[in-house]
């Protein structure tokens, strides 16, 4: 629970700070305020200790490595994939299908596992996911035609999209606010960065990417653990956080994180609630913690509402604007992703595979730099403008996280585009990537801070429509790369796409001017459902 001096500052908040999309969050001696108020329940992921947080995040970081590495993996084995399916009649389907279907199921999972987890918690659904994952690389070892390997793919695509949606979720559970741009950083960062690390080596693993289930089959006990993991390290931390007394007043935490004050229990509304009943031991209390299926205080109500803010977030135009720039860099992403391979092999590079796979070193230390530069940086800028700001942190003070990944997009689609046209250095190949990893990820952290701030209320179907629309939007996107390459050429249609995200990125200016009147006009226009919210309440 917060402590006297933390709740003195709250009271006195000044106006502003009530608007959705601000926060009273450092008081007038400059300390940072540890909200929301964590409270005295054992269910509540803030009233845990260190160690037990660290712990499930853990358990969510080992489940991306494992899922991202093995739905990346047959980007590298496409020639031992084709000596096996030669032979066989694939029709409706073909063998680039194994590569681009786990990208349209990781956007379909964005838009199941987030309402779901509104349901039953998010526990049960990352259980679910991790179990989903262990089943699709058993089916991939023991697949006898293209048809069940198609099946595998999406099932692993489907699972790992719990890692781009409900997972941003559940690590704003396990923070506080001003925790929130380094978990979401560090989560982005070292989640994708060992899984890089390791396609950067399959060809070596699967001895010249011929013998491909060899790959499937060393991915058995990670998958094994990834489950017991889950099971074991993360509770459940969709919490309801309840009133709290202190001093004599009645402090209710909003779904937006204000907290209002009453006199007395009788003018809250819903009245006094019900203190946890203490486990009568530690033992009883592992057990309870360790119940695989439960279901939240909204309901499946809860999961029902979620859809149509979903449609109301597709229309809404400060969440559609980056969406639309997370679709694009993910674009750029796919023009680089499904052509470098063709590029250092055929003329005039002329790579082997060992040499080839380790574009994906660059791409590692790319995602690594994310950290520093959109969780480390963005922490200190928005304290910062927030200090300068009578101790509120708007939301847009998160919009300088925006500069990094729009620069970094905008350099590496041109520099390889550029490459491959010219027949430049392949260095510039590997450097483009790391400057394309850099992007990709840095976007990830600077729109989930922007859509969840600005939109506390939404933050559910938000990050269903980030999530779900980039996902769709690349797969449509991956089937329009080789005919734009064949119509533009490498150098006009990476520049193309450099304009792309120039514009698009470019809404920054007039969102820092104008974003924070906007986004309270929608606020008011639209409902108050508050069951898809940051705090759920």
């Amino acid at each position: 629970m917060a402590d006297a001096s933390s709740a003195s500052f709250v009271l006195p908040r000044p106006q502003s700070g009530d608007l959705s999309g601000s926060v009273y969050l450092i008081a007038a001696n400059g300390s940072m305020l540890n909200l929301p108020m964590p409270s005295t329940s054992p269910r509540d992921p803030l009233n845990w200790s260190f160690d037990k947080r660290v712990r499930a995040f853990v358990s969510m970081i080992f489940f991306t490595v494992v899922a991202l590495a093995e739905v990346e993996g047959p980007s590298l084995m496409l020639a031992g994939l084709s000596q096996e399916y030669a032979s066989e009649e694939t029709r409706p389907f073909h063998l680039d299908l194994l590569l681009s279907a786990p990208t349209l199921f990781k956007g379909i999972g964005a838009f199941v596992w987030i309402p779901l987890s509104l349901a039953v918690g998010r526990r049960p659904v990352f259980l679910l996911c991790t179990i989903i994952l262990l089943f699709a690389t058993v089916l991939a070892i023991v697949s006898g035609n293209l048809y069940v390997r198609l099946v595998s793919v999406c099932l692993q695509g489907l699972s790992v999209g719990i890692s781009s949606s409900t997972m941003l979720l559940m690590a704003i559970d396990l923070t506080f606010i001003h925790q929130r741009p380094q978990a979401i950083a560090i989560f982005m960062s070292l989640g994708p960065f060992p899984a890089l690390l390791v396609l950067s080596v399959v060809p070596r693993i699967t001895n010249g990417v011929l013998n491909w289930r060899t790959f499937y089959l060393m991915f058995m006990i990670p998958c094994i653990t990834a489950v017991v993991l889950a099971f074991l390290f993360y509770p459940e931390t969709y919490f309801l956080r309840p009133a709290v007394a202190f001093d004599g007043r009645v402090l209710v935490q909003s779904a937006t994180e204000k907290v209002k004050v009453y006199e007395d229990w009788e003018k809250v509304p819903g009245g006094k609630t019900l203190p946890d009943m203490p486990a009568t031991s530690k033992w009883s209390a592992t057990i309870k913690e360790l119940k695989i299926w439960g279901k939240t205080e909204s309901g499946w109500e809860a999961m029902w509402a979620c859809y149509p803010q979903i449609l109301l977030c597709m229309v809404n135009p400060l969440v559609f604007w980056v969406a639309l720039l997370h679709a694009i860099v993910f674009g750029s992403l796919m023009s680089i992703g499904e052509t470098y391979y063709t590029t250092l092999s055929g003329a005039p590079y002329f790579l082997p595979n060992n040499t080839i796979a380790l574009v994906n070193l660059g791409a590692a230390f790319g995602v690594l730099l994310a950290w520093p530069t959109a969780g480390l940086m963005i922490s200190m800028i928005s304290r910062h403008l927030a200090i300068n700001n009578r101790g509120i942190r708007d939301a847009e003070h998160f919009l300088p996280a925006f500069v990094v990944p729009i620069i970094s997009g905008i350099a590496s689609v041109t520099l390889y585009g550029l490459t491959v046209e010219n027949k430049w250095h392949p260095a510039w190949v590997y450097i483009a990537y790391t400057l394309n990893g850099l992007s990709v990820s840095s976007l990830a952290v600077a729109n989930t801070l922007w859509i969840t701030e600005a939109f506390p209320r939404w933050a559910a179907p938000a990050l269903a429509v980030l999530g779900g629309w980039s996902y769709i939007a690349s797969f449509g996107t991956s089937y329009a790369i080789f005919p734009w390459i064949k119509s533009q050429g490498y150098a006009r249609m990476n520049i193309e796409i450099a304009l792309m995200i120039f514009v698009v990125g470019g809404m920054i200016v007039p969102v820092a001017f104008w974003g924070k009147s906007v986004r309270q006009y929608i606020h008011g226009r639209l409902g108050m459902n508050e069951a898809g919210a940051l705090r759920p309440q």
